[in-house]
């Protein structure tokens, strides 16, 4: 059937898509990305003070809403793209709010995909049989956003959070590890630096050994709301042993120029597509409301990646002579507009 609709498309190419959109056509199943970020939860019981998710709340719920991915139209999709091999789950919600989570994990297994929650969970939530499921099924790794090792500390900005009741459930998963001899999922401590949780750093470091988890420091990319001064800042950096940056849409770009960096935001639509719990097509992490008007749960991944909106934003991508679109995705985007100021060939480091 892909082919069928692909052939349909190349005799009205002329009329429909440039040269370059035509460049990024699939021709057939086989040829789509093997790597999806599919949402699995949008509703979140924190509050935290910089989410870009609750400060544009309202907006959402006249929009896309909030709501978690059903296990039926995780199946179909799976079924349907046999050619996946893994699936980010987690994005702007709490991936343990999703009541149909258990099935999800279980079906990805069965089908061998790997599930991760790179981005991160806040974990205040965890029934003991999800803990189990989430070992026994062989969930990758997730990254659990704690910033802070005192509870006081933790809900200065994880607003609604409580660190003894995240404790409790990582303990649960390692109890789990231990009783399936299992290293998965693989828990990383994520520790955002401000300016009220930099004497809890050494703290964290003790704690995440105790726990067997690997730590990570990042320093705040929400300025607006606290950005630490150079005197902070050399504190931060001699307590943990670690340097840091300002981790800005620039900062992102200088590591990818410099081929530092695997990832950067842009690829996403191209080599691992953001999906919304809803089956609308959002493009990368950026999104919190969808742009393309298309629906991968309607219409198939094959037929949604060869919209002619989503091969006009990839060619805005590519080729910054074409004028952006209003009410496009990427037109408004600040990393967009960066990368077009600095005309920067997104591929330039990778064999595309």
């Amino acid at each position: 059937m892909e082919k069928v609709i692909f052939e349909r498309i190349k005799s009205n190419s002329s009329n429909i898509f440039s040269k370059k959109e035509r460049s990024f056509l699939y021709k057939t199943k086989e040829e789509l990305p093997k790597q999806v970020r599919l949402e699995a939860c949008t509703l979140c019981q924190l509050n935290c003070v910089a989410c870009w998710m609750r400060l544009g709340a309202e907006e959402i719920k006249k929009t896309d809403g909030f709501g978690y991915l059903r296990f039926k139209d995780f199946k179909k999709f799976v079924d349907d793209n046999p050619q996946i091999e893994s699936i980010e789950l987690s994005n702007n919600g709490e991936i343990f709010l999703n009541p149909e989570l258990d099935e999800i994990i279980k079906y990805a297994y069965e089908k061998k995909i790997v599930l991760t929650a790179y981005n991160g969970v806040n974990l205040n939530t965890l029934s003991d049989k999800t803990a189990e499921i989430l070992v026994k099924y062989q969930f990758r790794e997730m990254t659990v956003s704690i910033d802070g090792a005192t509870p006081d500390v933790y809900k200065i900005y994880r607003r609604g959070g409580d660190l003894n009741k995240v404790i409790v459930n990582i303990k649960k998963i390692n109890e789990y590890k231990k009783k399936y001899n299992s290293e998965f999922p693989i828990l990383t401590y994520k520790f955002i630096v401000f300016s009220h949780n930099i004497e809890d750093i050494p703290l964290a470091k003790k704690l995440a050994k105790e726990l067997n988890m690997y730590i990570k420091f990042d320093q705040n990319s929400q300025t607006w709301y606290d950005k630490l001064s150079e005197e902070q800042k050399i504190r931060a950096e001699k307590l943990s042993g670690e340097k840091f940056e300002e981790t800005t849409e620039k900062f992102y770009l200088e590591k990818y120029k410099k081929n530092n960096s695997k990832y950067f935001f842009c690829l996403d639509l191209f080599e691992k597509p953001q999906i919304d719990w809803n089956g609308k097509l959002l493009g990368c992490c950026f999104p919190t409301t969808s742009k393309f008007n298309v629906n991968v749960f309607k219409q198939g991944l094959f037929k949604s990646l060869n919209n002619i909106r989503v091969l006009y934003v990839k060619r805005m991508l590519t080729d910054f002579s074409v004028p952006p679109k209003e009410g496009f995705l990427c037109t408004d985007c600040t990393v967009y507009k960066l990368l077009k100021e600095e005309n920067f060939e997104l591929f330039k480091n990778k064999n595309v």
